[in-house]
């Protein structure tokens, strides 16, 4: 039996992510069911996207990813399984694979489109019971992959904005200018960027709309209580926090929020 992992945009307040465990339980008692995040902002792809690509890496091969985030339920959007990096991926062709899979490390992609691994009648609001749990219920009982439907080539792999490059000299002195944006608020309020930081290289100033931060930190505890502050997140990515705050609010800063690192 498999590692089933579960990532939606449903909530805790209603039945949704219970119902879905039941299906589960019911096809297949003996796998294990891991809830990475049912939090996801509704409809949110980029954001279900981010949380899935920090989890994933930390889950063993064989696993079986499930992602319902999906605006397109009902409609003629497809759903797409996933064999990569010795996993399995089901989840909306809406581009949500694309923040976890390189196409690269997809050794092969089937569209889920045989109906008698279903549930029926099929809700046309609520896939993730009626196709997504059973489904994976059925992976992790053995199912190959290609009993799910024909190899499926045309998958959509949506990624975060690109960040740009600039070289510039002040007071003499080379720096280096990346641009980039806020992709994400987390639940602590801290403002996530699609910036990395440089190799061999010291932040001279980090820019996100009207806030200026001078340096960056490797640690909360290392400016005052409410003070705004730039670290390295545990994504690897840029963030700007307040310690023992909430950036977002307190900056005044959201997603698609422009952020410009200025290096020495």
């Amino acid at each position: 039996m498999g590692l089933i992992t579960l990532l939606t945009d449903f909530g805790l307040k209603d039945a949704y992510v219970g119902t879905m465990k039941g299906v589960v339980v019911g096809l297949a008692p003996e796998a294990r069911v891991v809830d990475i995040c049912h939090e996801v902002p509704p409809q949110d792809i980029r954001g279900g996207g981010l949380l899935w690509a920090q989890a994933v890496p930390y889950f063993p091969p064989g696993s079986i990813h499930v992602a319902v985030v999906d605006p397109g339920v009902g409609s003629r959007r497809k759903i797409v399984a996933v064999e990569a990096r010795g996993s399995i991926f089901l989840a909306p062709d809406n581009g949500i694979l694309g923040y976890v899979l390189k196409r690269r490390e997809v050794r092969r992609a089937v569209e889920v489109k045989r109906s008698k691994h279903f549930l029926h009648p099929v809700s046309a609001t609520f896939h993730g019971r009626d196709i997504f749990a059973p489904v994976a219920a059925r992976l992790a009982c053995g199912l190959p992959l290609d009993a799910l439907g024909p190899v499926y080539r045309g998958y959509r792999l949506e990624k975060l904005p690109s960040t740009h490059l600039r070289r510039r000299t002040l007071g003499g002195t080379k720096l280096t200018e990346t641009h980039g944006q806020v992709v994400h608020i987390d639940a602590f309020g801290n403002a996530v960027t699609n910036l990395r930081p440089r190799q061999a290289s010291a932040l001279r100033e980090l820019k996100a709309g009207s806030v200026r931060l001078p340096r960056l930190v490797r640690t909360y505890s290392q400016v005052k209580a409410g003070e705004a502050l730039v670290l390295v997140g545990s994504s690897g990515y840029l963030e700007i926090a307040v310690n023992r705050g909430r950036a977002a609010e307190a900056l005044g800063l959201t997603v698609g929020e422009r952020v410009v690192a200025l290096w020495k």
